[in-house]
């Protein structure tokens, strides 16, 4: 009989320490579960709503140049997903080689969200098609250097 006692004592003893981090974390998997509900009524771009991006340390405004102007979308609204944006440069002979852009999304406590951007001729003389991907909702920022010309940084409010 002693030598079943001592086993079956190991081993109640074993279930018994056991058992007591998995009811925690069942309390724990049940709280996570009932905060689910909350947090999915809550819409997606709701972070962005509020913030004042102006205002976070290291984010470029807008800013306007003599050069560089927006053609369209004559708003500063724009869908999410796949963008074209055509702008003037008044500057003669240039080609898409000779403008750079940079596309960025302010984040807060972040590094910015950044997408490529492709530029090429437009349908008029001196204008360029930048053709991106807004991946996400909110304030994206779209910096244009020309050669010659003085930048401008255009935003856009992506819905």
């Amino acid at each position: 009989m002693k030598n079943i006692f001592v086993p079956l004592s190991l081993i109640s003893m074993l279930l018994f320490a056991c058992s007591s981090p998995s009811g925690e974390q069942t309390a724990k998997t049940s709280d996570h579960a009932d905060a689910l509900p909350e947090k999915a009524e809550t819409p997606a771009n709701s972070k962005t709503d509020g913030m004042d991006h102006s205002k976070m340390p290291d984010t470029e405004q807008a800013k306007s140049s003599k050069d560089i102007h927006l053609v369209s979308p004559e708003s500063g609204e724009v869908p999410m997903g796949d963008a074209e944006i055509v702008v003037h440069v008044d500057r003669e002979n240039l080609t898409p080689d000779d403008v750079s852009v940079e596309v960025s999304m302010p984040m807060e406590g972040q590094e910015d969200m950044t997408s490529l951007a492709l530029v090429e001729s437009g349908d008029q003389a001196q204008e360029f098609k930048i053709k991106t991907n807004f991946g996400m909702a909110g304030p994206w920022m779209v910096s244009v250097k020309a050669k010659d010309a003085e930048p401008a940084t255009l935003a856009f409010n992506v819905k």
